[in-house]
């Protein structure tokens, strides 16, 4: 670093000194500055893949097996909208936006721009000082409030698929219907037209059959890939 570059640094660090602290304690928990919503997932696109869930950095994204069927879930509480999910997710389902989307929220922002003067601002800023004893500051911090201990259930966007039973024996596969639908239309799509008339019809018995039922009828299926060799 060249004597400038020093200069500058140690400008800065001085100039830190004397700046507020980033986070700050409040009595009724953390209120972001920024309020941004929830994440949006749109159920018809997704298949329950798991690519969320795998790529979320703050475990807010849930995977549940009961039964026949999948549940996709998203704790409002513990997402930090770093946006991993939404840039991996091969069907595009996930968006994260700042923008209301209900019209209760479309309210709280309304009556909140009015009263904060922040017009034009894409998100709303938390009310401070006097306004915090207002009956729109109120349920404003309460809608957002994510201190620990609390009773409330967390607000939590889900979605529920099928998951796909094996045709042989009956047994739920950990996958989905839907994903399972998805891989051969895109396996298909980029096979020639004579070829893919053939692994069609490998693919139906072959993607919805357990491991173990693969293995026992693969050579009575003839679905064994060693056969286009």
């Amino acid at each position: 670093m060249n004597t400038i570059g020093k200069f500058k640094a140690f400008g800065e660090l001085i100039t830190n000194v004397f700046r507020n602290p980033v986070t700050v304690r409040e009595t009724f928990g953390f209120v972001a500055k920024n309020f941004r919503w929830m994440p949006r997932r749109d159920a018809d696109k997704c298949t329950g893949c798991g690519a969320c869930n795998e790529r979320c950095s703050s475990g807010a994204t849930n995977i549940t097996d009961i039964g026949t069927e999948r549940t996709i879930s998203i704790d409002g509480l513990r997402c930090i909208f770093c946006g991993r999910c939404a840039d991996v997710c091969p069907e595009h389902a996930l968006e994260l936006t700042i923008e209301p989307d209900t019209e209760e929220e479309k309210k709280f922002r309304s009556e909140l721009l009015k009263t904060t003067g922040d017009v034009g601002d894409t998100c709303v800023r938390s009310l401070r000082g006097s306004d915090e004893d207002s009956e729109v500051s109120f349920k404003y911090t309460e809608q957002i409030n994510v201190s620990y201990g609390s009773e409330e259930k967390n607000p939590a966007i889900d979605t529920t698929l099928k998951l796909q039973r094996c045709t042989v024996c009956g047994e739920v596969m950990p996958v989905t219907e839907k994903h399972l639908n998805v891989i051969m239309e895109r396996v298909l799509k980029n096979l020639k037209p004579e070829t893919a008339a053939i692994v069609k019809k490998d693919m139906e018995l072959y993607l919805t059959t357990c491991i173990s039922c693969r293995r026992m009828h693969s050579l009575e299926w003839n679905t064994h890939p060693r056969k286009f060799t």
